[in-house]
């Protein structure tokens, strides 16, 4: 049988394709500027180098595969090539879910809890073994299916890629029950750890609008900013994701939704790769002076220089991130902040 290329093929493709050379561009530039920049190499950016170097390997490899395979609704290569890329494909997805939990993890006890707990949870070689931590729990959680107990990997000849075998009747299970599960698990932990500590700046901010003083309270100005960013990547990572996992739960096999609805929720989803590295460049200051001490061919970072303001300092004033729900912008006492703590690479 000779498989017939239609219109929503191509579309695919050119998304896809465009997803895939800017993702590549930005996610190799991402991982060049943290190994490159001291000031880059934080605790906080050790888990945006694991989403980046996922989000590489899925830009650079596994998206120009999929383009191959829809084009010619074949293999790209034999079944334990196939069930390989497969692999990658659905790693690559849980690295990202538990890349976005252990930023909002780090976030909820830099603001919330002490600054002692902090340090004592995500030190610089503490860091790299939570990023390993996250890697053996992808690993765990794919192994039903690398060892064919639960599902399978290989070919899957409704969506023309490879990742699950279509003729394994339980790899639909295993995506639905277990990887898509995940998916609303983790979705819902990370919001609780946002909806936290969005309540603990809003009592801060009330207790000084009272009047009572410094209080343990109270949370850094660059703490509230920094955690706001961070949520900014969970927010672009559940809208461009949650619509394929939406199809997928309704229709796994393709065969009731229109094939343009199935493969534009499917190229929202890749085009997370691609999104990351700007918003990485818009919300983080170092990211964005790494990146234009790459472009100058510099070998350190060079800081913006800010106008002298002889006299009276004019006081620190939080941004408006409480307003929408009444809370009063008052000035945010700085706490010492662990954020910067260099990685020994």
């Amino acid at each position: 049988m000779v498989y017939e290329f239609q219109w929503e093929d191509g579309l695919l493709v050119g998304l896809l394709g465009i997803s895939s050379m800017v993702g590549t561009i930005g996610n190799a530039a991402v991982i060049l500027a943290f190994c490159l920049f001291k000031k880059v190499r934080s605790t906080n950016n050790a888990f945006i180098l694991n989403t980046s170097f996922w989000d590489l390997v899925t830009s650079a490899g596994i998206i120009p595969l999929i383009v191959s395979s829809t084009m010619t609704g074949l293999p790209n290569c034999g079944e334990a090539c196939c069930a390989f890329i497969g692999f990658l494909n659905l790693f690559s997805l849980l690295q990202s879910m538990l890349s976005c939990a252990l930023i909002a993890f780090n976030r909820y006890v830099h603001v919330v809890l002490s600054l002692a707990t902090y340090k004592r949870l995500f030190g610089p070689v503490k860091a790299f073994l939570w990023v390993v931590g996250s890697w053996l729990t992808g690993t765990l959680i794919m192994f039903p299916a690398v060892t064919g107990i639960y599902g399978s990997l290989g070919w899957d000849a409704h969506v023309q890629m490879c990742q699950l075998s279509h003729e394994d009747p339980a790899s639909v299970l295993f995506f639905q029950n277990v990887v898509l599960s995940l998916y609303w698990v983790v979705a819902f932990a990370i919001s609780a750890f946002y909806a936290r500590i969005y309540l603990h700046v809003r009592k801060s901010t009330m207790a000084i609008g009272q009047h009572l003083g410094h209080s343990p309270q109270q949370v850094s100005l660059q703490a509230v900013k920094r955690t706001k960013h961070m949520f900014y990547i969970f927010f672009t990572f559940l809208t461009l994701t949650c619509p394929v996992v939406v199809v997928n739960y309704a229709d796994f096999f393709a065969t009731f939704l229109p094939k343009a609805v199935f493969f534009i929720s499917f190229a929202m989803f890749y085009c997370n790769t691609a999104v990351n590295p700007i918003i990485y460049t818009w919300t983080l200051k170092e990211f964005r002076q790494g990146f234009k001490s790459m472009v100058h061919c510099r070998r350190h970072i060079v800081p913006t220089p800010q106008a002298a303001q002889p006299g009276v300092q004019r006081p620190v004033r939080v941004i408006n991130v409480l307003s929408r729900s009444g809370v009063p912008n008052h000035v945010v006492p700085s706490e010492p902040s662990s954020d910067t703590s260099e990685l020994n690479t």
